[in-house]
């Protein structure tokens, strides 16, 4: 690639911010340098500059591809939010009636047995529906627990996906490269 033709570089579109020029030759930063990892300038991806024989592409090239990255990573949290959505509302409920069942049954098992032998074991009748009751709240306190899980869950993708959402409206091809890396460490990891 050669930075002859290059021409004088066009002025900032009105009403928007100006472009960062390169420090060296003073002119915008239209390429990117993928073996440095870098905006760089036509002067610098040209023969004779400092990236000449590296791996350069066009920067709204490299922003788009950046862009569809964040895109799909947007897509994978929404499916994410989807799966613990329905399963909070599918799964969750049917564990609470199941619990619920369970503790019923066991409950009506222990007095039918109990009222044969009531004169002696009152006590033991007793002992015994509280340790029914006992797994019934644990059971509860269980299912309350996944729920709150699973909600901070959909709360952290929520704030994920409004994060990149909003690198997306705001930051501009520049922005975006040089956030490149920070933006996808920051949200690696994040998938339950």
């Amino acid at each position: 690639m050669s930075a002859e033709g290059a021409g004088p570089t066009p002025g900032p579109e009105p009403g928007s911010e100006p472009r960062p020029l390169c420090p060296e030759h003073g002119q915008a930063l239209s390429w990117f340098c993928g073996s440095e990892r870098r905006p760089v300038c036509a002067a610098c991806a040209g023969l004779g500059g400092r990236c000449q024989g590296h791996r350069i592409r066009r920067a709204e090239e490299h922003a788009e591809e950046l862009r569809n990255k964040i895109v799909d990573q947007c897509e994978r949290l929404q499916l994410q939010s989807a799966g613990i959505t329905k399963y909070a509302a599918e799964v969750l409920p049917g564990k609470n009636q199941r619990a619920v069942t369970m503790a019923s049954a066991a409950r009506e098992l222990v007095i039918q047995r109990l009222s044969l032998v009531r004169s002696l074991c009152e006590s033991e009748e007793q002992r015994l529906l509280e340790q029914v009751h006992g797994e019934e709240e644990r059971a509860h306190q269980s299912i309350l627990t996944q729920r709150a899980h699973w909600a901070e869950a959909l709360q952290k993708l929520d704030t994920i996906r409004t994060s990149l959402v909003g690198m997306l409206t705001h930051l501009d091809d520049l922005q975006l490269i040089e956030k490149e890396q920070e933006i996808f460490e920051r949200h690696r990891g994040h998938t339950y």
